[in-house]
């Protein structure tokens, strides 16, 4: 666990926090999927040379806006780096429950977080943002800790992890194989396949296994089911994620229930948790629930990560556009107040 202090907190509050009443506001940061540590560091999906902490930007952001800043490792980057160091921890006792309940650990350790935050800062109203598997994570810990003030959401997915899986191998994909249809017969003939381009090398060194009559013929059909074979083929762990999943409520529920401040911060062009989540929340918002807790703001030209593309296809990630940063700070600085009132949930 990390603590940072705001910027410009006035002399003589200790660097632990604790009982500090400079610190009226502290956020903590609640990664997206895969193994991630207090960075979020996205570098490895960005372009070649390009560094992109993401949780470091946007955590330099909330502290020149008054906020604490708290950070941790997420579980399943520690453990792989423990295996890495000592292959012989898969057999312990520890890892084999993490292994058997990932999801569970994921939100136990966002509410054992927003409690420590609590605890070393009992001034301060505590929040919680979370990206990607995030948002999930943070509204379930926000169902159950009344601690935890107001949550912010980024690259928000209203539907369980398959649905998503779906979107992102099975549908997202489909475009390289129209753009590679020549055509438009549905397939993709000897002659298309020869085209150059990456998307045909990689077809082309698949077929053996995409080709399931044999006639040297891909049609979409075939294409589809070896993007699905992907999902059908569980990861390890994959099961136990979705049978928890199944256990928690679904987020749109914890929405409707929550009384204190929920923020959608969404990109347009976000192709992993499209747009189209966060929207249906807002639909449901203004037709049935009417709720003036719930806040959201779209940005046109923007991914997973509030960052730049080039287009809904684009998977390039980037470092956070620094207008849309500005523009989330400045919204949860207003809808997260410091003054006394509406802590809890």
């Amino acid at each position: 666990m990390k603590l940072e202090l705001p910027d410009g907190l006035p002399a003589g509050v200790g660097a632990a926090g604790v009982g500090a009443p400079g610190v009226v506001r502290a956020v903590v940061l609640v990664h997206g999927s895969g193994p991630q540590n207090m960075d979020e560091d996205l570098s490895a999906l960005s372009a070649p040379g390009v560094q992109n902490r993401w949780f470091v930007d946007v955590g330099t952001a909330f502290r020149k806006k008054g906020f604490a800043v708290v950070r941790y490792d997420k579980r399943s980057w520690v453990a792989r780096e423990r295996l890495g160091k000592d292959p012989r921890w898969v057999k312990s006792r520890e890892f084999t429950a993490y292994a058997a309940d990932p999801l569970r650990y994921f939100v136990e350790d966002a509410r054992a977080a927003a409690r420590w935050t609590a605890r070393i800062m009992p001034h301060a109203k505590v929040f919680l943002l979370g990206h990607s598997e995030g948002t999930f994570v943070v509204l379930q810990a926000a169902k159950e800790e009344p601690s935890i003030a107001g949550v912010a959401l980024v690259g928000f997915g209203a539907v369980p992890l398959d649905a998503l899986l779906y979107e992102q191998f099975v549908y997202r994909s489909l475009r390289a194989f129209e753009e590679a249809d020549g055509n438009r017969d549905g397939k993709l003939d000897a002659v298309e396949l020869k085209v150059p381009g990456a998307f045909q090398e990689t077809v082309r060194a698949q077929m053996v296994v995409l080709d399931g009559d044999g006639d040297g013929i891909l049609d979409r059909s075939e294409y589809m089911a070896g993007n699905l074979s992907n999902i059908l083929l569980d990861s390890p762990s994959v099961g136990e994620y979705r049978e928890r999943e199944a256990k928690y409520p679904r987020p749109a529920a914890v929405i409707a229930a929550l009384k204190c401040p929920v923020a959608f911060f969404q990109g347009e062009w976000d192709n992993q948790t499209p747009a189209w989540n966060a929207k249906a929340v807002e639909l449901l918002n203004r037709a049935v629930w009417k709720k003036s807790n719930l806040h959201f703001r779209f940005f046109k030209g923007l991914g997973h990560a509030l960052d730049p593309r080039d287009s809904y296809h684009d998977l390039v990630y980037r470092p956070i556009d620094p207008g849309a940063l500005e523009a989330m700070m400045t919204d949860l600085d207003r809808i997260w107040p410091a003054a006394a009132g509406g802590k809890g949930n």
